[in-house]
């Protein structure tokens, strides 16, 4: 599964400078060619398609990485009793749910990077209290980045921009949103190769056979 993510994540990143090439596009013929309504529909069609392209691409790379993270996430229960800050169903909720998708999955994968590594105690009792690690912060920050300004394209998209000066602002916009992306998603490669070698470097020995946890704590139930 982190292969077939990071194959897919490869994919939204080529599909995401297309879109931004067809933002310049867009642009471009508008600046020279003005109101020639075919190279205008030509250039609205090479758009359009390419952002359907690159819509079904962020969805198929999208539910591969949250089975990936679900099934990573199960293995770290595994590994150590300590407390995840949210609940297993928040694998999948922390991405859908707005405002709180900015700032929820980072701490999922916070927790399961810290229950993940081999040097974590596995009778550990709080997860959050493990110290992060800087490649979790580098691609979150990264691919927020890389939301926000993709979001702020889209919304000119949607309002019609027309005015050159509006197509221009898109294409800068999209183009910053694609260098955001592509830095993300190198570092999500990078984050599934490092859990998928903390999860296997691990002895895999669940966390209620290391020790006699506390009073009170049983095996994640099934």
């Amino acid at each position: 599964m982190g292969i077939g993510a990071s194959i897919l994540i490869g994919v939204v990143t080529v599909t995401t400078w297309s879109t931004a090439w067809s933002d310049w596009n867009l642009y471009r013929t508008r600046k020279v060619y003005g109101g020639d309504p075919d190279k205008l529909a030509e250039a609205d069609l090479i758009s359009g398609s390419l952002g359907i392209v690159a819509a079904l691409a962020l969805l198929a790379a999208a539910v591969v990485f949250i089975v990936w993270l679900w099934r990573v996430r199960w293995n770290a229960e595994m590994f150590c009793r300590g407390e995840h800050r949210f609940t297993r169903g928040w694998v999948l909720g922390c991405w859908l749910v707005p405002v709180v998708n900015l700032w929820y999955p980072k701490q999922v994968v916070d927790d399961v990077v810290a229950a993940s590594d081999p040097r974590t105690d596995p009778l550990t009792p709080m997860l959050k209290d493990v110290p992060g690690t800087h490649l979790v912060w580098a691609w979150w920050l990264t691919w927020v980045a890389g939301l926000v300004t993709g979001n702020i394209v889209q919304r000119g998209v949607l309002v019609g921009a027309s005015e050159l000066g509006d197509l221009r602002t898109n294409v800068i916009l999209s183009s910053v949103s694609a260098l955001f992306t592509s830095g993300a998603a190198v570092l999500a490669v990078i984050l599934i190769q490092r859990i998928d070698e903390l999860q296997s470097s691990r002895p895999w020995v669940p966390w209620w056979a290391v020790g006699t946890p506390q009073s009170g704590f049983q095996p994640p139930a099934r």
